[in-house]
């Protein structure tokens, strides 16, 4: 099923990236993973959940708790819902591309995707299945009518248990 998913998700990105409406999800993050732009003809609005991605074909997202969104995006440590001991530390990049942000999730933590709303869409980053502690230059689709990236909405993460980040940033993988 993960595979399945996984070969809907690519034929849905390039599909997306071939539309001459669109924007284009842009350069990938530090660690890599290139973000998918999901439209607001995928989603009516333009703001994705995660039970969006799902209907979607981008298989499934077991979130440790209901996904945290930090809404507006500024720099700082963002607190993880009451009781759960954890949090995740933004830090707001400028580029000449356009705003980005690094993360880093502290605690027992990884995040296994990451929705980055921005202009009319937004970016789906995928990190399943092990998940990530930290990444680096996150950022919205591109603005087709400046070539830079739209300004930071909101952003969502869908965050696991993970006994790895413990160290506040490794990978699962390492």
């Amino acid at each position: 099923m993960r595979f399945g998913g996984a070969g809907l998700a690519a034929a849905l990105a390039v599909g997306v990236a071939g539309s001459p409406a669109s924007a284009q999800a842009g350069a990938p993050s530090a660690s890599g993973v290139q973000p998918i732009e999901i439209t607001a003809e995928q989603v009516p609005g333009g703001n994705p959940t995660f039970a969006d991605l799902e209907e979607l074909g981008f298989g499934d997202f077991n979130c440790a708790f209901e996904p945290f969104k930090v809404e507006p995006v500024t720099a700082g440590t963002h607190n993880f819902p009451s009781p759960i001991n954890g949090s995740v530390t933004i830090e707001l990049v400028n580029t000449a591309d356009g705003p980005t942000f690094n993360f880093r999730i502290n605690g027992e933590f990884a995040t296994i995707g990451v929705i980055v709303k921005g202009g009319p869409n937004a970016n789906f980053y995928d990190y399943r299945p092990d998940g990530i502690g930290s990444d680096e230059a996150l950022h919205a689709p591109i603005n087709p009518m400046s070539g830079d990236y739209y300004g930071l909405s909101h952003v969502d993460f869908c965050v696991i248990d993970s006994p790895y980040n413990g160290d506040n940033g490794a990978t699962a993988n390492s």
